[in-house]
């Protein structure tokens, strides 16, 4: 009589647990950098978006008459009022409008505040000699800031100096 050894080999149940925990893994780091990459993806689209926002603010600024850019209320009516197209991505937007004499002479600044509460804006300063005076030179600051989509606050600012005549010094 002979017998035949019939010796099956397999894989033991320790060794598919870890296959399997090596998967979980691998699947679980692929997901967490997929979410990562949309964060990533979703930060560098609003800060296009603010990028935006300040070009077309200063670019208003650029075609308004030098005596309206140290006017509050023209600034807030004319300018802060009308939103700009590009903002929307942009969660909980406050835009901040100052505008104050340069070189800076510690007299106040026109300040006007828009958010979702004041979608209109809001003048928190006001000068209203701003324009009038001798300096020849105003500068215009806006800051953008908003809470980006990992929830950390972000600002995005830009400056520029208008002279009598828009022609920047």
């Amino acid at each position: 009589m002979s017998f035949t050894s019939n010796t099956q080999r397999a894989f033991t149940l320790a060794e598919v647990l870890i296959a399997i925990a090596v998967c979980a893994l691998f699947g679980a780091a692929a997901f967490a950098t997929n979410e990562r990459l949309l964060i990533a993806l979703k930060s560098q689209k609003e800060t296009t978006a603010a990028t935006m926002v300040l070009q077309q603010r200063m670019e208003t600024f650029r075609a308004t008459a030098f005596s309206n850019i140290g006017t509050a209320s023209y600034v807030q009516a004319n300018i802060v009022a009308n939103p700009t197209g590009s903002e929307v991505p942009l969660g909980n937007l406050i835009e901040t409008v100052t505008v104050g004499l340069y070189p800076p002479d510690g007299s106040a600044t026109n300040t006007i505040v828009r958010n979702s509460s004041n979608p209109s804006g809001n003048i928190t300063s006001t000068n209203s000699n701003l324009a009038t005076m001798k300096s020849g030179l105003l500068r215009v600051d806006i800051l953008l800031s908003w809470t980006s989509a990992n929830g950390r606050t972000r600002a995005r600012q830009l400056s520029s100096l208008f002279g009598i005549g828009n022609i920047a010094p």
